[in-house]
């Protein structure tokens, strides 16, 4: 996918990489190959920003949260070039989000891909990663696109995912840390 990349993250920037979402899912979806899709997000950045700050009066707090997000989206991009990844991309809404998307035969790799992607994020940093993951393939959502409404579909699975995604952060600042990446059904 051509779009600008975040100055930060030096991941895909939301807006270009949503402007060309849907008709690559629905290109793909259309032809028979599953996509995965997750969003995941690091735990807790600004709780980390405020005690960069009260340790560290020179960072700003904000710096040190600029230097975690921009070894997380460099991490990241080590970790696409690495991994045996099929036609993947990794975008951001900004700060420590982060959206992959590729191409995956079965949920189970699709799930694997982003359990790597993790581990490497949770190495390199120092605060944990939560995601949600979804697999969609052309069985399963063909009955819920509507006269082309590719991005309709996109806007509402990313939300479902999203509600998933923020109550798995809930979790965990609720003393919960180990939570395994969380797969939801779209049907």
């Amino acid at each position: 996918m051509a779009a600008r990349d975040d100055p930060i993250s030096g991941l895909v920037a939301w807006p270009g990489f949503f402007a060309r979402l849907p008709a690559q899912l629905g290109e793909h979806l259309q032809t028979g190959r599953s996509v995965g899709l997750c969003i995941g997000q690091v735990d807790d950045l600004s709780g980390y920003v405020e005690s960069m700050s009260a340790v560290d009066s020179g960072s700003f707090g904000h710096l040190a949260g600029v230097e975690l997000v921009t070894r997380f989206g460099a991490t990241a991009r080590e970790w696409l070039l690495n991994d045996d990844v099929r036609h993947g991309c990794l975008a951001t809404f900004g700060g420590g989000e982060i959206v992959f998307v590729a191409e995956a035969r079965s949920e189970a790799e699709y799930v694997e891909h982003v359990g790597r992607l993790r581990a490497a994020l949770v190495d390199a940093l120092p605060r944990s990663v939560s995601f949600v993951a979804t697999q969609l393939d052309s069985s399963a959502v063909s009955a819920l696109v509507v006269d082309d409404g590719w991005r309709d579909f996109c806007v509402q699975v990313i939300a479902r995912m999203e509600r998933v995604l923020f109550a798995q952060l809930s979790a965990r600042r609720h003393h919960r840390p180990n939570l395994p990446i969380v797969t939801i059904s779209v049907r």
